[in-house]
Parts: C-alpha cells; sequence; structure tokens
C-alpha cells in the first residue's frame, strides 16, 4: 500500500511537468477522467458505493490545474463533473437515494430570480445562470448524496488521499512555471507568477485543503502517505505553495478552520497529551515553513498578511483587498431589489453603477445570494445557516464532529472570500452530512 501510494504521487508530479510542457494534454485528462469515472461507477463492482465519492474528490483537487492549462474544457468543467458522478451514482443505486428536502429548498429558492437575466444573448444568459447557480446546484447534491450515508474511516481517508493526488501535479506545475525567486522583486498583492500564471484566490484555496486534510488526518492517526515525516514534509510544502500566492484566503480559511475544531476536539478528548504533542510538531512545521517563505520574499510576506509596517498591512485589516466595498454595495443592492434581487450575474454591472471602480463579479456567495435573488436568497441563506447548525448539534462521534466542523468552516470561508468559484467548498460542505463509522473496514475492490 505504501510503495504505490509513492508511485502515484511520483506518477502525479510528472503529470504536472507533462501538462505544464504540453498544456494541450491537459484537455485529455479532463476527458479521460469523465470516460474512466464513468466506466469505474457503471461497470465495476462497488458494494459500498465509494466510487463516485473518490471520483469527485479527484476532480475536486485538480479542477484548478486543468484552468492553469487552459484545459479546453467548460468553465464549470469541476461542478458538472461532480454532479456528473453524483448522478452516475444515483443511477446505479436506484431506488436507495434518501432526497433531504431542507437542502433542496436551499436551492429551489434561487431558481425564481432567474427570470430577471436577459435571455439575449442566449450565450450570455447561459454563462450568467451557470456560473452563478451551477455552485449552488453542486453543494445541494453533494449534501443529499451524503446525507446520512455511511462512511468509513478507510474510505474517508481515501477521499482525502484522492483529493490531495491532484495537488503533487499542481505543485509540480507551479515549479515550473515559477520565475528565480532568487531575484524576482516581490510586492505584497496577489501574485500569479508564482501561482502557476493562474488566479492566486483559487491556488491558495486547493493548496488549503490540502493543508487541512493532511491535518485533520494526524488528529484522526490516519497515515496518509506511510509515515509521519512524509505527512509532515508533504504539509510543509503545500504550506509553502500556499503562501507564496500571497492570496490570503485560502491559507487563512485553514487556520481558523482548524484552529476553532482542534480546539473542540481538545475539550472532548481524554488523550490531551498525544494530541497537544501533536499539535506542537505541526506548529513547529508550520513555524519553518512561514520563515522560510519570509526568507524567500525578502519579508514581503508579512507585509501581506499584515504584520508589516507598510500601509498595506494597515489596509488588509480595514478593507481586505476591496471585498468590504463590494459586500457594502451588495447590501445596497438588496435593499434597493429587496423582492427580486437583479437576478443571476447580474448585480456584477450594477456594481460599477452603485460605486466600485469596475464591473466586479462576487467575492462572497453569502452577499451574492442577497444582491441578485433578494428576499428569497435571504430566505435560501438562512436555511442553509439553519441547515449547517442543525447537522453540527446532532449527537454523534466526536471524531465526526471533528471533521464536519473543519471541513464545514472552511466550506462557508471559502464561499466567503471566492463565493464558488470552485467545486471543492461545496464538495467538502456535502461531507458534514455523511454518517462517519470509526471502524475499519474490509478494504475489497479498491482502487489503490
Amino acid at each position: 500500500m505504501k510503495l504505490s501510494k509513492i508511485s502515484l504521487i511520483i506518477a502525479h508530479m510528472l503529470l504536472g511537468f507533462i501538462i505544464y510542457e504540453f498544456s494541450f494534454i491537459s484537455t485529455y485528462v479532463g476527458i479521460g477522467l469523465i470516460l474512466f469515472g464513468t466506466y469505474c461507477i457503471l461497470s465495476r463492482p462497488d458494494p459500498l458505493e465509494r466510487y463516485p465519492v473518490f471520483f469527485c474528490s479527484y476532480i475536486v483537487g485538480i479542477e484548478v490545474l486543468l484552468r492553469m492549462a487552459g484545459a479546453n474544457l467548460f468553465w464549470e468543467f469541476g461542478k458538472y463533473a461532480v454532479i456528473y458522478f453524483l448522478l452516475l451514482g444515483i443511477l446505479r443505486q436506484r431506488n436507495k437515494f434518501q432526497l433531504y428536502s431542507p437542502i433542496l429548498y436551499y436551492f429551489l429558492l434561487l431558481l425564481p430570480a432567474i427570470i430577471f437575466v436577459p435571455i439575449t444573448p442566449f450565450n450570455i444568459w447561459r454563462q450568467d445562470v451557470a456560473f452563478n447557480l451551477s455552485g449552488p446546484a453542486t453543494l445541494a447534491l453533494c449534501s443529499m448524496y451524503f446525507y446520512n450515508r455511511k462512511i468509513y474511516l478507510y474510505d474517508f481517508e481515501k477521499i482525502l488521499f484522492f483529493m490531495i493526488l491532484p495537488i503533487f501535479s499542481m505543485a509540480a506545475y507551479n515549479i515550473f512555471s515559477m520565475p528565480d525567486l532568487a531575484t524576482y522583486n516581490f510586492m505584497p498583492y496577489s501574485n500569479f507568477h508564482t501561482s502557476g500564471g493562474y488566479g492566486p484566490n483559487q491556488v491558495s484555496t486547493v493548496f488549503g485543503i490540502g493543508i487541512a486534510s493532511i491535518l485533520v488526518a494526524q488528529v484522526l492517526k490516519i497515515n496518509l502517505f506511510g509515515s509521519t515525516f512524509v505527512n509532515l514534509l508533504i504539509l510543509s510544502v503545500f504550506t509553502g505553495f500556499g503562501l507564496i500566492t500571497f492570496s490570503r484566503g485560502g491559507m487563512l480559511a485553514v487556520v481558523i478552520a482548524f484552529s476553532v475544531s482542534i480546539s473542540y476536539y481538545l475539550l472532548h478528548d481524554q488523550k490531551k497529551i498525544y494530541i497537544i504533542s501533536k499539535g506542537i510538531i505541526l506548529l513547529i512545521v508550520t513555524i519553518i515553513s512561514w520563515y522560510t517563505i519570509v526568507s524567500i520574499t525578502d519579508g514581503v510576506i508579512t507585509e501581506r498578511y499584515g504584520f508589516g509596517k507598510s500601509l498595506y498591512g494597515e489596509k488588509f485589516i480595514m478593507d481586505l483587498t476591496g471585498r468590504a466595498l463590494i459586500y457594502e454595495i451588495d447590501l445596497n443592492i438588496f435593499s434597493d431589489k429587496f423582492f427580486t434581487g437583479s437576478g443571476p450575474g447580474q448585480a456584477k454591472e450594477l456594481r460599477h453603477q452603485y460605486g466600485y471602480t469596475g464591473q466586479v463579479t462576487a467575492h462572497t456567495e453569502f452577499s451574492r445570494m442577497l444582491a441578485e435573488h433578494g428576499i428569497l436568497g435571504l430566505l435560501s441563506l438562512l436555511i442553509l445557516i439553519i441547515i449547517t447548525g442543525h447537522i453540527f448539534v446532532k449527537s454523534d462521534t466526536r471524531n465526526s464532529k471533528f471533521i464536519k466542523l473543519c471541513f464545514g468552516l472552511i466550506a462557508l470561508l471559502s464561499m466567503g472570500h471566492s463565493a464558488m468559484r470552485l467545486a471543492m467548498p461545496e464538495f467538502i460542505y456535502g461531507l458534514i452530512f455523511m454518517t462517519l463509522n470509526d471502524d475499519s473496514q474490509i478494504n475489497n475492490n479498491q482502487i489503490v
């Protein structure tokens, strides 16, 4: 098992190099994933119905890499692929699918606002609707698919492993696309050059979920990569890559979510010495990674996170890189269009009319729901909040609550700083609906 995992890691690092050198291959990788996933889900024995989840997990990890390489796929390929694999899983299990009506209402309440989107030209109408509603659709389907679904700890390990595998490819891609860091002039802004030439916010978000997966595995004594040393080494590498994007959202979401969830875990764990010792080790790894990036960037990273004395460091606390103004404008739009909302995607232009310097898409899903869906968006948001709280307070094991609190917070925080641009927050939000079985389970019919 250990050798198999190492081989897969090496293969994925090689894949990252190949995609960097021959970017057109990324299109065939995406298509190949759909074909291979379809075959496995529909044709291979899967008594525990794990294949749809494994392939969705892999899609979550590879989505940004495919965008980086300019794959000739739908822009929302990641979300469409997750929906497709889960629908195949539902088709195969037939009558066993359990509908969870509250999350269905969350999605249905967002649909009426579509009538306020201009239908001509049709291509623009399609893009606005798909870009803004494919995320909620993915979240709703993931939640319903995982609702009361028993996931064994062994299979949860697989979910984390398959989600992390493509992140190795993305890390390799980043290495080859980076400038010479020894001579590069860093500035305290999100950096496309150190993010594979793609959006730093989304790149840091993916590295962030990789970091969170390793941290969760360490707490639950899941040995993802064969040894504690390798686990910590990969953790430090992902932390370094996440920090050097200079995009704070993905990193801060992990820090906040893990801090809250581990605090809860410590309060309910009798083996506090073990957890504290693990925590000290993880803290040391994080500090080493931080100071390594500080050294590489000549201290500019400290300004980016508001620790420096520059004007930019002060600005970080005040306006969150302009996001606070977007939130304020969205609330003004909501106030003016309280009953109807502006329609999915229509607030992009309105934000400029309400005082933003140009057209800008929503940075948070929550203010977008209010501005574009009006009172129905508010009701939908309230349902989402109530469901999240209800799921957590339900009677459950300590390990399960720790996972749900950590991943649930990361999902919500990710929606808060980058809306639903990626399939990641929707998928990991769905995980809070699962029923975790801590027992080891027979590992027949495994992919790895």
